[in-house]
């Protein structure tokens, strides 16, 4: 009788606690997370996922287009030790899938009081127009802490231009601009914190931010000797004409190598041709000599 009347107060304190905290709009927000990349393909899906600490039994995931919501997707939550989650699956997407998501949760018993909105994600849409270009200034293979600069041009007058390392976007897109020859672009000064890895570049007009072109052919970065970012900029330039200098003596060697062998091949080549040509004369000297003896 006593384990049953703590269980029933345990029961009232949860939906008490729970009332209270719906309406004083306390409840702490959920975490909104993309399971792929932000930057989808047309026609490829992507998954978003929503959780919370708290076991909400509804999630609610909204799109935004220019600061109004657009469209609302609800599902049942999902729940495991400590928390409550659920995932959006959106695709084949197409253009109109592209723009700002934020998730709720809320309870069955007052769907329409919801949670704090959790923190925005932004689903960028690629591959509806013509890819740009990118290039380095410099060879794409750099030392930890030196300065990175990729510049981004295409031929099609796009407003934008944004850059993205293994799918990621970095940083704000840049305003294009017309150069000399013709074409429009702008550089990225990615400065001298870089990452290893593939970078793409995008082209965006104003009227459509979250629509952007093919990204352009990949350009891998590479760093090379961590340790040395440590080191001032003249012991640095040293440190450059040494690794030339011992890279150059590497292939010296290289070559070197390969041509002693290729020149041993071909003097046992020639020895096992000329041991050939006069074993048949040897044969003959034989017979010569058993014919007379």
């Amino acid at each position: 009788s006593t384990q049953l009347v703590i269980l029933v107060s345990c029961v009232l304190d949860f939906y008490l606690v729970r009332t209270i905290f719906l309406l004083l709009g306390i409840y702490k927000k959920p975490f909104l997370l993309a399971l792929q990349p932000p930057l989808v393909n047309l026609g490829e899906k992507v998954t978003l996922e929503c959780r919370s600490e708290i076991m909400f039994e509804t999630f609610t995931l909204t799109s935004h287009k220019n600061g109004t919501i657009k469209d609302s997707f609800e599902l049942s939550a999902e729940h495991f030790y400590g928390g409550s989650q659920v995932n959006f699956s959106i695709g084949p997407v197409t253009p109109d899938d592209a723009g700002t998501y934020t998730c709720y949760g809320s309870f069955n018993h007052s769907p329409y009081e919801w949670s704090e909105s959790s923190d925005p994600i932004d689903i960028k849409i690629t591959g509806l127009y013509k890819k740009p270009s990118l290039s380095a200034l410099i060879e794409p293979v750099v030392m930890s802490g030196e300065n990175m600069t990729l510049t981004c041009f295409s031929d099609l007058q796009f407003d934008m231009f944004h850059l993205s390392m293994e799918g990621v976007p970095k940083e704000h897109g840049l305003p294009s601009v017309k150069s000399h020859n013709g074409t429009f672009q702008d550089s990225f000064h990615i400065g001298s914190v870089v990452q290893a890895g593939n970078y793409r570049c995008y082209g965006s007009f104003r009227n459509s931010s979250h629509l952007w072109s093919t990204p352009s052919d990949r350009l891998y970065i590479l760093i090379y000797l961590l340790l040395g970012s440590h080191l001032p900029p003249d012991n640095r330039r040293n440190l450059h004409m040494l690794i030339g200098l011992s890279v150059t003596k590497i292939l010296v060697f290289l070559i070197i190598l390969i041509y002693s062998c290729c020149s041993a091949k071909k003097s046992k080549s020639q020895e096992q041709a000329s041991e050939s040509h006069l074993t048949p004369v040897r044969k003959q000297d034989q017979r010569s000599r058993g014919m007379f003896s």
